[in-house]
């Protein structure tokens, strides 16, 4: 019998709350799966019928056909209820790379790179300009005396952007989406911030003004890193959805290393350093302007037509944008659950997890900014997200990369290598960065995000180590500079494919749609303060324990990261909808724990001592309900 059934053949009403709130087997399911095709055939009539704005654009034999594709792949694939054209989209679509996907996703795509490299562009900027901009509002800085009144000055002016992109700019997600209509609307804003800002910062005449300009700076790259990973997680395919997301930190990678580009064009011209980044913040206003809304977005507000018109520009034929339409409305009908205010809604939703209204839209309506901010804390599936979410953002900070990444050209030159020189040292870190970040790409998907993580953090302790020795060579050795740079060049190897690329992916992905701007925005929060703290400090940890000392000190805090991920992180590798992550994070974190330590840590002690080992038994199970049912037909 099922592990669903009861008599009569029906699902207990608490199912699916179950799986999304106290998934102890790690079940994945499909709630199509849990009705009778006729059953489900109606229910998409009725769906159909509640939707007036779909009756011009989508045929309801269509929309049907588009159910039965969802609930079994295989199984209509199998009936020969499709054309060529579809056939041939459809084999497409389990192979092919981003420059087959349709036109109107890859200019999203291309979109979100922009945005990507605005923020990298934007954090890169100030390293070249710290060389100048403090003698020229008559501030006093020296390293070998950090703790004076103009060394934090100069340290506050480079976290300000940090700590407002924190604490103002990635909360603006929510109600920029809200009140601003949908993903577009918010990085629209975001870019006008970073534009105007940008522009300045070049004006100013004192540091208070510089430090009010990075303040607003800020609140643009908090709002666009809040927005821009959703925005693509929302519209990639399934199958590639970790390998679109990779371009985030790929081409904030790339941003870091053109602005460093731009350092060094402009060299000993601050203003023109800092304002650089106008650049692609036009290029983003315009491209933005141009692009499909997210069709998730687009149904939580309950514009079922919009939604479709997005996903037939984003998919290749009617049938799979039938399909995505129809199966993200039934996964969004269930997760209604989570946190629906109504003690009897489990009585509306029926056996495949979808209702005569919508249900779902009328609770996210009743929802207020702050209610979204707090269900990521009382309920129980958020509230493991947020602490899988803080964990991966917050190891990016403990890996220490910031250091190289923002303040290079200053740790380099305050170890007596010459300025321009620190220039290059910071130029070859964001060229490496960029280079190595794409290496993940044939694995976050087939090996998954936590397991790059992993690998990535524990290959960072030893490197950071080997680089903070390196800067014990005698200053006056030929070797120190090149010592240096290759372990620096070692570090970021380790660093691009995991630490680098996996968080800001992570995070987009793991919160459900009425939570996600706000569970973003929590993520992102942790990140970027953490950055802003590391640029306020830095100087003066420096002075403190040296170049070797900061170093070593930043390899015992990624061993502590390796630790977390290790127990805390659950892995997503096999997970293959937005939707489906509800039940990964349905599981316990106790179960968790447990599993990592009485099952992983045996088998893998096995493995290293060359012991007969049998293959580890995973924590999640897929598509259970569709075993069981071929179980049942072969029986």
């Amino acid at each position: 019998m099922s592990i669903y059934a009861t008599a009569g053949n029906t699902a207990p009403r608490n199912r699916f709350r179950t799986l999304l709130k106290n998934n102890e087997l790690g079940i994945v399911d499909n709630p199509l799966l849990h009705r009778e095709p006729e059953d489900q055939d109606n229910d998409v009539r009725t769906t159909y019928a509640n939707h007036a704005d779909l009756h011009d654009f989508l045929d309801v034999n269509l929309l049907i056909r588009g159910a039965r594709l969802a609930r079994d792949p295989e199984l209509f694939e199998a009936s020969g209820d499709l054309s060529n054209i579809e056939r041939s989209a459809l084999q497409r679509e389990k192979t092919s790379g981003f420059w087959q996907q349709p036109k109107a996703l890859r200019v999203i795509i291309l979109t979100c790179c922009i945005g990507a490299i605005v923020q990298g562009w934007v954090q890169s900027s100030i390293a070249g300009a710290n060389l100048q901009w403090p003698s020229e509002f008559h501030l006093n800085v020296d390293i070998n005396n950090p703790y004076t009144h103009d060394v934090w000055i100069f340290g506050a002016v480079n976290a300000i952007t940090y700590f407002s992109a924190s604490a103002v700019g990635a909360w603006l997600s929510d109600p920029l989406n809200e009140y601003v209509y949908g993903r577009r609307g918010a990085v629209f804003v975001a870019a006008l911030f970073t534009f105007g800002f940008t522009i300045g910062s070049a004006y100013t005449r004192s540091w208070r003004s510089l430090f009010a300009c990075r303040f607003g700076v800020g609140i643009g790259m908090g709002a666009k890193a809040s927005v821009v990973p959703i925005w693509e997680s929302e519209v990639a395919p399934a199958r590639i959805r970790g390998r679109l997301l990779l371009t985030w930190q790929t081409f904030t990678a790339l941003g870091i290393f053109l602005g460093n580009a731009a350092n060094l064009v402009v060299y000993n011209r601050w203003r023109l350093q800092i304002v650089s980044p106008v650049i692609p913040a036009v290029v983003l206003l315009v491209l933005v302007l141009v692009c499909y809304e997210s069709p998730r977005w687009l149904i939580k507000r309950n514009k079922y037509r919009e939604a479709y018109e997005s996903l037939l520009q984003l998919r290749e034929t009617p049938l799979q944008s039938a399909r995505d339409l129809y199966y993200i409305h039934s996964q969004l009908q269930v997760e209604t659950s989570l946190f629906a205010k109504r003690r009897n809604l489990d009585d509306d939703i029926g056996l495949g997890g979808s209702i005569d209204d919508d249900t779902y839209q009328a609770e996210v309506g009743s929802t207020s900014y702050w209610t979204r901010v707090m269900q990521l804390f009382n309920i129980s599936r958020n509230l493991r997200a947020s602490l899988a979410a803080f964990i991966v953002m917050i190891s990016q900070q403990l890996s220490g990369v910031n250091i190289f990444a923002f303040l290079a050209a200053t740790l380099f030159n305050d170890a007596n290598i010459a300025p321009k020189k620190s220039l290059w040292l910071a130029f070859g870190f964001g060229i490496a960065n960029f280079i190595f970040s794409p290496l993940a790409y044939w694995f976050i998907d087939s090996r998954g995000r936590r397991f790059l993580l992993l690998l990535s953090l524990f290959s960072m302790i030893w490197a950071l180590i080997a680089t903070g020795f390196s800067f014990q060579i005698p200053k006056d050795s030929s070797a120190r500079v090149p010592v240096i740079t290759f372990f620096m060049i070692i570090y970021t190897l380790c660093y691009s494919p995991g630490a680098g690329v996996v968080p800001f992916t992570y995070s987009s992905e793991v919160y459900p749609l009425v939570n996600r701007e706000a569970g973003m925005s929590f993520a992102v929060f942790w990140n970027l303060l953490g950055a802003g703290i590391l640029a306020l400090i830095v100087p003066q940890l420096v002075h403190s324990l040296g170049h070797t000392g900061l170093l070593g000190l930043f390899a015992g805090f990624d061993a502590l990261a390796f630790i977390l991920v290790w127990l805390l992180v659950p892995g997503t590798v096999q997970v293959a909808t937005l939707e489906e992550m509800n039940y990964i994070f349905g599981v316990p974190t106790r179960r968790h724990v447990e599993y990592q330590i009485k099952e992983v840590l045996p088998w893998f002690i096995s493995r290293i001592l060359l012991r007969p080992t049998p293959p580890l038994k995973p924590l999640y199970r897929w598509n259970r309900a569709r075993e069981e049912q071929r179980q049942v037909q072969n029986n």
